[in-house]
């Protein structure tokens, strides 16, 4: 008897397929924007024209979880910055709502070496991800530079909001708890998918969210992120409760869970 496997297979005429729609997708898109001579600001100054659906939805799930924690103090942390898509998300939704609260920061934590060190519990991910390993590295001093950027653009030119912290996401979390002298955090960003970055994220961080603050996962509960949720539920097993009641938007596939934390 064939034993059951819930683990999506990779179909690589599917694959082969939305690969080919995302090139038609961004040929067609890049040809538009030298049919009107755009350049980068213009292209930027209207946004909404370009962004895809499924970007777009990104956006309203991460403004959705900011409302949850909008009057509530503390700041937010992000596990996982890569380029920045949510990092700086977080960074200018405080500076639109929250202005004159200069204590509420966002801290991103990232690696810049992108997916590597895989651990047993990760499971069958890796043929998923082969092709990005060693790809998905943002670089230090484009982060850095982007930060120095965001930051001269906050409602108090150069005053910190948003701050990058590099290295080993297992070491530097660690390091932050140690440190913290009073931080507290309302929003627990976790991006990174795999087993080991989220259950040190979870061990050092989760104490710092406030009660009423929001945790979200991007991966949890999705396969073939299986080190994910390994991780919660051994987190929440180690602390002798239950994994609390996981939520999600029905417009969007990121985050694919989150919690309010009791």
């Amino acid at each position: 008897m064939k034993a059951i496997n819930a683990r999506p297979e990779i179909d690589e005429d599917c694959r082969a397929r939305y690969e080919a729609y995302e090139r038609e997708h961004w040929r067609e898109l890049e040809q538009c924007v030298s049919l009107a001579n755009l350049s980068l600001q213009e292209v930027m100054l209207h946004a909404p024209a370009f962004i895809r659906r499924r970007e777009m939805a990104r956006l309203l799930a991460h403004y959705e979880l900011f409302r949850l924690i909008a009057e509530m103090p503390g700041s937010i942390a992000e596990l996982g910055v890569y380029l920045g898509a949510g990092f700086f998300t977080w960074s200018k939704l405080l500076e639109t709502f929250n202005p004159g609260d200069r204590g509420r920061k966002v801290y991103g934590f990232e690696s810049c070496a992108g997916y590597e060190s895989f651990a047993p519990q990760d499971g069958a991910c890796r043929p998923w991800v082969d092709r990005l390993i060693g790809s998905m590295q943002p670089g230090e001093e484009y982060l850095q530079r982007m930060v120095t950027l965001h930051n001269n653009d906050n409602f108090l030119r150069g005053v910190e909001r948003c701050k990058l912290i590099k290295g080993d996401i297992c070491a530097t979390v660690e390091e932050f708890a140690r440190n913290a002298l009073g931080t507290r955090l309302s929003l627990l960003y976790f991006d990174v998918n795999l087993f080991a970055p989220t259950l040190a994220g979870l061990r050092h961080l989760y104490p710092l969210v406030l009660s009423g603050g929001v945790v979200a996962f991007n991966a949890y509960g999705s396969p073939p992120w299986e080190g994910e949720g390994q991780a919660i539920e051994g987190y929440f097993a180690e602390i002798g409760q239950p994994v609390p009641r996981m939520q999600k938007f029905a417009f969007s596939i990121y985050p694919n869970a989150y919690f309010v934390k009791p």
